[in-house]
């Protein structure tokens, strides 16, 4: 496996990319600020040029763009609501540390109220708010260190790095590329219901040629909803690329893996 971050040089990374043919690559990230997204579109359209699929590149930015973004909010979802329940009720502290929780019955249907209560959806969000702008301010080289704003945020991640680091790892399995995006968080059971509900209402509209009526009608604000993979669908199905075959969702060692195979054609 070739691995770089965000300090590895461009140089370096067309060399990891030319040699994908036998060795896949692992990128690992903490933020998605400038440096990420632009080595990701520069991993993708060097991948696609060597292959020479670049009619779809963009598409497949948008789709890897989506699953990391909700990779991200997942972990936020995660880390919240465990801290939560650990200072909420002592005796879950030790099944939680060791990821044992999602095994026990009475944590978990605590955690499934958890995480529908207002309460939580507005700290989530706010969260995720203060991140964009924490982003901004790197990406405009503004100091952010003794920024009031970003108090709370910078020592909550510093405190669960390796919680937050996302890897996206790139091989070529049987003529096709396959993109894996792999955050430290399980896939629960109502965002995993959520996200099949809301794509298989997609594909029934799909089928019937109303996509217009199902963006009229299905918008949601319900966090992990699936809208967004809604629109991934579409990507594919435009792209003659069969969704369901190609792009899934699943839960892996109590990490949720999403996976993007495109044909090298």
């Amino acid at each position: 496996m070739n691995v770089f971050n965000n300090n590895t040089k461009i140089d370096d990374i067309k060399y990891i990319i030319s040699n994908i043919d036998n060795t896949p690559i692992e990128y690992n990230f903490v933020f998605v600020n400038k440096t990420t997204k632009n080595n990701i579109i520069f991993l993708i359209k060097e991948l696609f040029n060597k292959y020479n699929i670049i009619y779809y590149e963009n598409d497949i930015i948008d789709i890897l763009m989506e699953l990391i973004s909700n990779a991200i909010k997942a972990v936020y979802s995660n880390i919240i609501v465990t801290e939560d329940l650990k200072e909420k009720y002592i005796e879950y502290k030790d099944k939680i540390d060791s990821k044992e929780y999602i095994y026990d019955e009475n944590i978990m249907n605590k955690y499934y109220e958890m995480i529908n209560e207002d309460e939580y959806k507005i700290k989530l969000r706010k969260f995720i708010r203060v991140e964009n702008s924490l982003l901004k301010d790197i990406d405009n080289n503004i100091d952010i260190s003794k920024n009031e704003k970003y108090s709370r945020l910078l020592p909550y991640r510093k405190n669960n790095e390796e919680k937050f680091t996302i890897k996206l790892i790139v091989e070529i399995v049987n003529n096709h590329i396959k993109f894996t995006v792999i955050n430290n968080s399980p896939l629960i059971k109502t965002n995993k219901n959520r996200i099949e509900k809301k794509r298989e209402v997609f594909k029934d509209y799909y089928s019937k040629g109303l996509v217009d009526n199902f963006f009229l009608e299905q918008l949601d604000n319900t966090e992990s909803a699936g809208f967004g993979l809604a629109i991934c669908d579409l990507k594919l199905y435009n792209n003659n690329i069969a969704p369901y075959d190609h792009l899934k969702i699943f839960d892996l060692g109590n990490k949720t893996h999403s996976v993007l195979i495109i044909p090298i054609m």
